[in-house]
């Protein structure tokens, strides 16, 4: 039960929601998972592997295993799916920061992003200018050219770049529904074109993103757009939601099946966002994406039909994933602003450049540009030694002659696995564009602000971290795997299916994916389970165990008087406070009655 609980995300969920669900839903998916092949006779040694000639790509934005898990057995098609695929139990982020334009532009070059042209974050500070970078968040970020340059002039390989030139006249096409900073990112410079969602005319119609023009039977589709209604049938605010929960992201698949059955691309990259949006602002968070999952289970099975009807189904590589976790927070924060005060007293006033980044309450990490990174070292370690609620972890950037790398300030109740997990993940990132200072959190952790958000991601928690990965097609080996595998992974075996030399700066070719496996991948990958292993059973156990503490009330909590959230301290009070005015009014009531009642015989009317 313990590693069927591991396995599911179960230690990343809310203790309210796992008290709730733990026993009929995780039985159910044990026992629809019951009928997946756990293993599959090997092709013989001399047969050599089949090759794809296409690939269908799909990110399910903040996919949390357990979405399918939990609702598994509602899934028709993605049980069938499943019958003839590779799942990975163990999938991870792998790399920081875990979030969408950073991970899908790690999907989309098998880059880490030191190596992408530092998309670490949304946007960054500048040490040379003292100024934040554009933003990945804008539009205009996109349509000026200027996120696909980012990545275009680090020099790193992309997915897209190498199938085209094994397939010069076939296309490679990219799209989402409003997260077009998902799309650009994992299409980058190369994609044949990319499209997005958005407000057209009281419509939420397809657009082109950045230079390459969608084709205008695609654009011009009626059956690919709807009217917007003045509801989305769900809890999630129509600013970031705008259509009937679920046409969202089969609008995205509509598109991409009428772009297969008129171009044919041999490669097809989706975002699907609505499970992102349903973390962050649903007040029904698993209600609302058991609703989303079980729509997509119906537009899997559109998509796999249409593969079908256009003859290269059993051509085709299926990759089913996500780009980050999500966890909820609703009693646990780190007070991001009395950071923020601590820095002002200590280096001055608008010391820092950025703190964050992406919005006011920023992911579940904080990150910190500092105006002067010599300063680096002395502020980590002050922070570290205030001893903030729910920090993890406190590192700092350094740089010795364009060599960059994290320290650690401080790490607290850390194993030693679990400082090499973190040292691991923040070597992804470290380089020019990486934070000064980063804030580790504790599982389930967010920072303070935006208290109308109930979800968030970003850090290396095992919430945020834990990713679904499922891989079926010609050549690939059925069956459940354990090996930890990361995003930065998917661009190099993708490669590897489709008979092209993996080109990925810093991804490896998941070898148990295959039949018939290279041999040097295999190496490659059990080499790097050992350490992999080591990382993800760190940051898994380290989840755990701050459940369990914060189950029993022993991680303490500061939430900031601005914050609606109310953490566990404040609620004993108010508890305790209510329940002594109530038993004093209770008290005081009985007292008054009796003295009418003593009182009541010598009592007369006065005109």
């Amino acid at each position: 039960m313990r590693w069927a609980l591991l396995r599911s995300g179960y230690f990343g969920m809310h203790r309210k929601v796992r008290m709730k669900r733990l026993l009929f839903p995780l039985l159910f998916a044990a026992v629809a998972l019951g009928a997946i092949p756990m293993t599959t006779k090997a092709a013989s040694a001399g047969q050599p592997a089949a090759t794809a000639k296409y690939v269908c790509l799909i990110v399910l934005d903040a996919g949390r295993p357990d979405y399918i898990t939990n609702n598994l057995k509602s899934m028709p098609n993605m049980r069938q799916f499943l019958t003839h695929a590779r799942w990975y139990d163990r999938a991870w982020v792998g790399s920081l920061m875990s979030i969408t334009p950073p991970d899908h532009a790690v999907i989309g070059t098998g880059s880490f992003p030191k190596d992408d042209g530092g998309i670490v974050n949304w946007d960054w500070g500048i040490h040379s200018t003292g100024k934040i970078s554009p933003t990945f968040q804008a539009l205009a970020s996109y349509q000026n050219g200027y996120a696909f340059s980012v990545i275009q002039n680090s020099g790193s390989p992309t997915l897209s770049g190498m199938i085209r030139k094994k397939y010069p006249k076939g296309l490679v096409i990219a799209g989402s529904g409003a997260h077009f900073h998902a799309a650009g990112p994992m299409g980058g410079p190369d994609a044949s074109w990319i499209f997005y969602y958005d407000r057209v005319n009281g419509n939420w119609a397809p657009r082109t993103l950045g230079k390459n023009p969608v084709p205008a039977a695609i654009l011009n589709d009626p059956s690919l757009r709807v009217k917007l209604p003045a509801s989305n049938n769900s809890t999630l605010p129509l600013t970031y939601d705008p259509v009937v929960l679920g046409q969202q992201d089969s609008l995205v698949v509509s598109s991409a099946i009428r772009s297969l059955q008129l171009y044919r691309p041999r490669a097809i990259m989706i975002n699907l966002p609505e499970p992102d949006t349903a973390g962050h602002w649903s007040s029904s968070w698993y209600p609302e994406e058991r609703r989303l999952y079980l729509s997509f289970d119906k537009d899997l099975g559109r998509l796999v039909a249409a593969y079908k009807a256009a003859g290269i189904y059993n051509k085709t590589l299926f990759v089913i994933t996500a780009d980050h976790g999500m966890i909820q927070y609703n009693h646990r924060v780190l007070d991001r602003t009395a950071v923020q005060d601590q820095i002002n007293s200590t280096l001055g006033q608008h010391s820092t450049i950025l703190f964050n980044g992406g919005g006011k309450g920023g992911p579940s990490m904080t990150s910190i540009w500092l105006k002067n990174p010599a300063n680096n070292q002395k502020m980590a370690t002050a922070i570290y030694q205030h001893k903030y609620d729910n920090v993890s972890a406190v590192y700092y950037l350094t740089n010795t002659n364009g060599q960059y790398q994290y320290r650690l300030a401080g790490c607290e109740s850390c194993s030693p696995n679990l400082i090499k997990a973190y040292n691991y993940l923040l070597s992804t990132e470290a380089g020019p564009t990486g934070e000064d200072i980063a804030i580790l959190l504790r599982e389930n952790t967010g920072n303070s602000g935006l208290p109308t958000m109930y979800g968030r991601h970003g850090g290396a928690d095992w919430g945020s971290q834990h990713v679904t990965l499922i891989i079926s097609g010609p050549g690939v080996k059925n069956g459940r795997s354990e090996h930890p595998a990361r995003l930065v992974d998917l661009a190099p075996t993708i490669e590897r299916f489709m008979g092209i030399t993996p080109n990925a700066r810093d991804g490896l070719v998941l070898a148990d994916a295959f039949q018939n496996p290279n041999p040097v991948d295999t190496t490659r990958q059990n080499q790097s389970d050992v350490m992999q292993n080591v990382y993800v059973s760190a940051i898994s156990g380290r989840a755990q165990s701050d459940i369990s503490l914060e189950a029993r009330g022993l991680i303490a909590n500061e939430i900031p008087a601005d914050e609606v959230i109310i953490h566990w301290k404040r609620r004993w009070a108010v508890t305790i406070a209510g329940a002594a005015i109530i038993l004093g009014t209770g008290v005081g009531l009985a007292w008054a009655i009796a003295q009418v009642r003593r009182q009541g015989t010598g009592l007369q009317w006065v005109d």
